[in-house]
């Protein structure tokens, strides 16, 4: 196994909570995904969502990242092999 770092911080609740433009966002999605009638625009429209999740996930590792280093209660832990 490779040596890894695992950085912990707590999160807030409420940092969780869609916002407006969230929530019009995943009406609008999910009433063009109701409407979907042909399986190849489905599959066109799953795999451009599957792009979309994988590249904010990123983001988010990323950012979690960098705020992990400017949090003062973060919690390192470096595990050697």
């Amino acid at each position: 196994m490779s040596k890894f770092e695992l950085l912990e911080f707590q999160f807030d609740p409420d940092d969780f909570t869609l916002t407006l433009e969230d929530e019009f966002q995943l009406a609008r999605l999910s009433n063009e995904i109701e409407k979907v009638d042909d399986i190849e625009t489905l599959r066109v429209a799953t795999l451009k969502l599957l792009q979309l999740t994988t590249h904010r996930q990123a983001i988010i590792r990323s950012l979690c990242r960098r705020l992990a280093n400017l949090e003062a209660d973060t919690i390192r832990t470096l595990y050697e092999d």
